[in-house]
């Protein structure tokens, strides 16, 4: 079960409304998915953080929420 965070910044690119990313815990790390707040229909695997590369739970958060930068406006 994914549970999303709000991003700050990130808007959807199809309709504007603020996106929330969630992770989902495989074997070796995370993967990263976003997905637009109003659920037109925009969702989007972001990225994925490998357990190796991590020391810390919190840096998934970190590297997810960074992962969605891509979608902030200017």
């Amino acid at each position: 079960m994914l549970t999303f965070t709000k991003h700050d910044t990130a808007t959807c690119p199809d309709c504007g409304s603020p996106l929330v990313y969630g992770t989902k815990e495989e074997a070796s790390g995370w993967k990263v998915y976003y997905e637009c707040n109003d659920r037109c229909g925009f969702e989007r695997m972001a990225g994925w953080v490998k357990l190796s590369d991590i020391e810390h739970r919190d840096e998934v958060n970190e590297r997810a929420r960074e992962m969605g930068e891509r979608w902030a406006g200017p």
